[in-house]
């Protein structure tokens, strides 16, 4: 069947091989995939974490080099090239036949990912968290291995060629080690196509963004950090910038740098320095600082509380604390929040009553939501029309600072309303730029749903579900 081996084959010829596989399908041991605990249909080839034996070829790969040789020439001469144009770089094989994955997150998969299934099938769409849902019917896309995802119920349609229909899906990935393995496994993994392999324990570079920011940051990177943090203060020290009174600033990060951090800042009154909050690093949940308008006078403020509401450990208990907290604040209280490490825990997010009780304080309706881990602060009043709060939400690798200016504005009959004027645009840094530079080759992103990168036609037929 396969003469013309050493021709790059397309996705019929591939998907006529697979189809001599019959009922021969191989089986794998993947919990993490499966609500069932049964094995699934599918297969691995090429870099593999070998039980006892560390990074290794996997059995199969070992067994029929020829057949990875043609499935890997395959996905190298369809796969996109990267920016640079270059041949994506990937180290493992997936193979998946005719199941659905669960919801789940690749464990030994360094993040960039493409995937594409084949067959006589409709639906079959992967959902990803980042993204929603993606058709890879017939063409190569884009996904993030370390996000969660998982592949949507699909039809299987009989045809002339295929009596039962199938989905048959690949994933071509880098596994995690990589760039760690023997010298006599990266020569196996070479010669048989693969594009990420190799013994040193240096990043490709295209994969040196995405190792920062699965961890945290490494010594070096760190003290590459500290230096930025330094810089900034010197230029935009709060006690220097801070000279009306009202201002106020915040300034926060998540813990892959220095564990986490940050601070916040408040000219209380004419007299007095700028009083200045630390965010403790590696502190979950959310720090606010409680302000409120001193009475008679208007014209300064006082620091009514500075403390943590620890939303990861008891997300009821710190919301309904919350609750209170602002209820208890009269009209017009200036507050300002941050994190300092995560707000929750990522199987117990913020729930929507936290997300209401920040629109009482100027949050917008459409406030996106406050992942695990991604930097986030707030500068509002109680009582701001929704949308006029100052807020900016990063992603784990931001350092980011707001400024603004709390004023009081007399209104008939003698009363006053608080007034909130930013200082400046939200200052969003990319960490990973600062510690790793700019410039890395990376993939072309192309996930949209057109098929004018599909590489051929689908048999039609009749339908079983599989869900």
């Amino acid at each position: 069947e396969n003469k013309d081996i050493n021709v790059a084959p397309d996705i019929d010829h591939v998907l006529k091989t697979l189809r001599l596989l019959d009922k021969n399908w191989p089986t794998q041991q993947r919990p993490n995939v499966t609500t069932t605990g049964k094995e699934v249909t599918g297969m691995c080839l090429g870099l593999i974490m070998a039980l006892g034996q560390g990074a290794q070829c996997s059995y199969l790969t070992d067994c029929f080099p020829e057949t990875t040789r043609y499935l890997v020439r395959f996905c190298r001469n369809t796969l996109p090239r990267t920016k640079a144009g270059n041949l994506f770089p990937f180290s493992s094989l997936q193979i998946n036949y005719n199941y659905a994955a669960a919801k789940h997150v690749d464990g030994n998969n360094i993040g960039p990912s493409y995937i594409m299934s084949i067959g006589s099938h409709t639906g079959g769409e992967l959902w990803t968290e980042d993204q929603g849902t993606i058709n890879c019917y017939n063409k190569w896309k884009l996904f993030d291995g370390n996000k969660l995802h998982y592949t949507q119920a699909f039809d299987l349609k009989k045809s002339s060629s295929s009596q039962i229909g199938e989905r048959i899906s690949f994933i071509a990935f880098a596994h995690g080690l990589y760039s760690k393995v023997e010298p006599a496994v990266v020569k196996q993994l070479r010669g048989l196509g693969f594009t990420a392999a190799r013994s040193d324990g240096i990043d490709d570079d295209f994969f040196v963004r995405f190792r920062i920011d699965r961890s945290y940051l490494s010594e070096e990177n760190n003290q590459k950090f500290i230096q930025l943090k330094q810089q900034r203060l010197a230029q935009q020290d709060p006690r220097a910038t801070l000279t009306k009174v009202g201002d106020a600033a915040v300034e926060c990060y998540g813990r892959q740098a220095e564990r986490g951090g940050g601070w916040m800042a408040i000219k209380l009154s004419a007299s007095e320095q700028p009083t200045v909050l630390q965010l403790k690093p590696n502190s979950v949940g959310i720090w606010i600082a409680e302000l409120k308008w001193k009475n008679f006078t208007h014209t300064s403020l006082e620091l009514v509380k500075h403390h943590r509401l620890d939303f990861y450990k008891d997300v009821k208990g710190a919301t309904n604390k919350f609750k209170d907290r602002i209820k208890n604040l009269p009209d017009g209280a200036p507050v300002i929040l941050g994190i300092a490490d995560t707000a929750a825990a990522s199987s117990r997010p913020l729930g929507p009553k936290v997300y209401e009780i920040l629109k009482q304080l100027g949050a917008p309706l459409d406030l996106p939501e406050i992942k695990y881990r991604v930097a986030w602060a707030m500068i509002g009043f109680k009582g701001a029309k929704p949308g006029t709060a100052l807020t900016t939400v990063g992603t784990r690798s931001t350092l980011l600072r707001l400024d603004a200016n709390f004023s009081l504005e007399s209104q008939p009959g003698g009363s006053f309303t608080t007034k909130l004027t930013p200082n400046a645009a939200p200052d969003v840094t990319n960490i990973i730029d600062v510690v790793a530079g700019t410039g890395q080759d990376c993939a072309v992103v192309d996930n949209d749903d057109d098929d004018d990168d599909q590489v051929t036609g689908i048999p039609q037929g009749k339908k079983a579900r599989v869900k």
